[in-house]
């Protein structure tokens, strides 16, 4: 419990493999990004254009229909199963990013319980945590990888206690949800911290990415590198650091009180090209 949380090194965090000549796009994966309730589908958007960002060869949308006019107007790209869904026909290269703009409907509720289930990699966040802990670690049937993103009040509720408590001791508190959820996990805010067979801290980010969508794009970004099998722990600490470098090159260009989650989108292709530079000078 009392081991210290390590700063990252933006410069050294893992980085995605080079890709053969002969790679197709079943090469890197397929990720379902599962969300997009009533009124919420740009959340599910914006996860889908985050997983695609970083690499994933196919990006499927599971949502309820009122989504779809997100997805057609900003990610053609992407595919699309309406609610409710099976998964028991995913691929065998299927990660799920769960929860961007889920809801706690009937329908979600049985989306999870059937997710619950299923032995594929898994990112959840949002409403989906927030379902998560309201049936307890139960949900979790089966044994498969999978990170959770909560921010302070999500964690709250997973562990039952109020958000004061949280933050007084994030160290804590993060142990605390691994010990009763298993699994890898970010704990989000100012530097936040991750733990998963290591622990670390990423000293990068600001508070202009407090505002709406950034989750999503973090939660797309993390099962988009999970897709192109990477480790988790190299997907958990490349995926927080490249989502909190690009918020840190959006509010360079743009400030932190005008910093929108499409901004943070837009700069990760450059955070990407930086990162390859810096494995070049290595």
């Amino acid at each position: 419990m009392n081991e210290a949380f390590v700063a990252l090194n933006w410069r050294t965090v893992p980085t995605l493999p080079a890709r053969s000549p002969q790679a197709h796009k079943g090469s890197f994966g397929h990720v379902f990004a599962v969300g997009g309730g009533p009124g919420m589908g740009g959340a599910l958007a914006l996860a889908c254009v985050a997983a695609y960002r970083v690499g994933a060869g196919l990006v499927t949308a599971v949502g309820h229909p009122s989504a779809i006019p997100y997805l057609a107007a900003y990610l053609p790209e992407a595919t699309w199963r309406d609610w409710p869904a099976s998964f028991a026909d995913l691929p065998d290269q299927a990660v799920l990013a769960v929860g961007p703009g889920l809801g706690q409907g009937l329908a979600a509720h049985d989306l999870l319980r059937e997710i619950g289930t299923l032995s594929c990699p898994q990112v959840w966040d949002a409403d989906a945590l927030n379902i998560l802990a309201r049936f307890g670690p139960e949900l979790l049937a089966a044994d498969a990888l999978r990170l959770f993103t909560p921010h302070p009040g999500e964690a709250a509720r997973l562990l039952g206690v109020p958000v004061a408590a949280i933050q007084a001791d994030r160290v804590a508190a993060i142990c605390r949800l691994q010990a009763r959820y298993g699994g890898y996990w970010v704990l989000k805010g100012h530097h936040s911290l991750l733990l998963g067979g290591g622990r670390w801290l990423c000293p990068l980010g600001n508070p202009g990415m407090a505002t709406g969508g950034s989750g999503d794009v973090l939660t797309g970004i993390l099962a988009g590198l999970l897709a192109q099998d990477l480790e988790a722990d190299k997907a958990l600490s490349l995926g927080v650091c490249l989502h909190a470098r690009a918020g840190d090159l959006a509010a360079a260009q743009m400030g932190e009180a005008s910093l929108l989650a499409r901004d943070i989108l837009a700069a990760v292709p450059r955070v990407l090209q930086e990162l390859a530079q810096n494995n070049d000078g290595n």
